[in-house]
């Protein structure tokens, strides 16, 4: 049986929130190889043709004069940015693919200045020994030269099946040897992208899952999280009963206004309010047993009517909420018992 300070919770989002602003994020570096790499040699292909001839415009410009032409300021910025237009294409496609798959598995841009503080125990020789050889570290060794191993058997065979092909390129000119070596590197990238392509997955995969394992939480790390984010559901207890005393005594300072109290005769009691400028009657207190003759007893200390009709009484306890107008179908027995009232001020002032 688990105790409770193993980890066996899954974080909370405010724990993943914690630790995503601190920059621990899942993240699969082999997912930024493979596209990387993948990009950076599709467009390498595209551009080739481009590239191959501002090499063939450089060599030109310097066989043409022998290599004799003097070395100066204008020869070298000329190579520099004809250099420039050979690799730009490709070191700006890798840039930016970069850039793109960490926002993509980091899923936005993530301002963790707290990794930039200095931390002594980072440059303990013993801690990053103990590091060096923890199971994680020996993990990742072990995931490398599976890596390593799986691409060089794909790359070694690739290579064996054109064995025929580079043993016969000591008969060929440069353009055509050129041409099997453009061919042969394709075969082995397109074979290389696709063995990344798994182990990128698989990867991605192993690192959402080692992350996830990492920030579990305990059953009382639950419980505190829980307490923090909810309350302490004492105190809101007591806040609660706070506003219901209040509520209460607001209730209670509107009755002396009140127009009328309509009673069951003891079970239940609802105050109306009633005037001309008003479209229909509205409920400004009402209360059951105890809160019931609390509610007669101060309409009788302050001179309210108070009328015994016990299924209107019910009906506007259920009905009406506090501070609510009456509904439509209760207008009809509500304006008897004002009439009532109405008649019966009438004959006493007559």
């Amino acid at each position: 049986m688990a105790s409770s300070q193993e980890k066996t919770e899954k974080p909370s989002s405010k724990k993943l929130g914690q630790a995503r602003s601190k920059g621990r994020v899942a993240k699969s570096t082999e997912l930024n190889h493979l596209v990387v790499m993948g990009l950076g040699g599709f467009v390498l292909l595209l551009s080739s043709p481009a590239i191959l001839d501002h090499y063939r415009q450089m060599l030109h410009g310097l066989w043409a004069s022998g290599f004799r032409t003097p070395w100066s300021e204008a020869l070298f910025s000329q190579m520099v940015s004809t250099l420039f237009l050979m690799i730009a294409p490709v070191v700006v496609t890798c840039l930016f693919a970069g850039v793109v798959i960490n926002l993509f598995q980091l899923k936005g841009v993530i301002l963790a200045f707290s990794i930039l503080k200095p931390d002594l125990s980072k440059i303990n020789p013993l801690g990053g020994f103990g590091r060096f050889f923890s199971l994680r570290s020996l993990l990742e060794l072990a995931k490398s030269c599976i890596k390593v191993f799986i691409i060089g058997y794909v790359i070694y065979g690739a290579l064996r099946s054109e064995t025929e092909q580079i043993a016969a390129l000591t008969h060929l000119d440069v353009r055509d040897i050129l041409a099997v070596f453009g061919s042969l590197a394709w075969k082995v990238f397109v074979r290389v992208c696709g063995v990344m392509l798994i182990l990128s997955v698989l990867d991605f995969g192993y690192q959402k899952w080692q992350y996830l394992r990492d920030l579990r939480m305990t059953k009382q790390e639950t419980k505190e999280e829980n307490k923090q984010s909810e309350g302490n559901p004492q105190i809101k207890g007591r806040i609660r009963s706070i506003q219901r005393n209040l509520a209460r005594r607001r209730m209670m300072s509107a009755i002396p206004q009140a127009s009328v109290v309509v009673t069951n005769p003891t079970h239940f009691a609802v105050a109306l309010l009633y005037n001309s400028e008003m479209e229909a009657p509205r409920v400004v207190a009402k209360g059951l047993d105890h809160l019931a003759l609390q509610i007669i007893k101060i309409a009788r200390y302050h001179g309210v009517p108070v009328v015994q009709n016990p299924p209107l009484a019910r009906a506007l306890y259920q009905q009406v909420k506090l501070e609510e107008t009456i509904p439509v179908n209760l207008y009809k027995a509500v304006a008897k018992v004002l009439a009532y009232l109405y008649q019966r001020r009438k004959q006493k002032a007559g």
